[in-house]
């Protein structure tokens, strides 16, 4: 696996986990009327956390840490 598409995994999963984040805070502020429009767009947001995740778990430990660690550094 070259080091271009290990970084495009971990960047993708970082993006995933900061957006299902933020679509958890959402709700909060939403109108009753459109809770139906979030939970769709919620839904999808976690599919894509999902599937980050699920190709997150392919890479070789040591991608793992780095994403993990880009993920504390955004947050913190």
């Amino acid at each position: 696996m070259s080091e271009q598409l290990a970084q495009m995994i971990i960047d993708n999963y970082v993006a995933s986990t900061l957006a299902l984040r933020a679509s958890s805070s959402v709700l909060a502020t939403e109108a009753a009327s459109s809770i139906e429009n979030y939970r769709s767009e919620r839904m999808n947001v976690f599919l894509s956390w999902q599937n980050a995740a699920t190709s997150l778990r392919e890479l070789p430990m040591e991608y793992m840490v780095r994403a993990v660690i880009a993920i504390e550094q955004i947050t913190a």
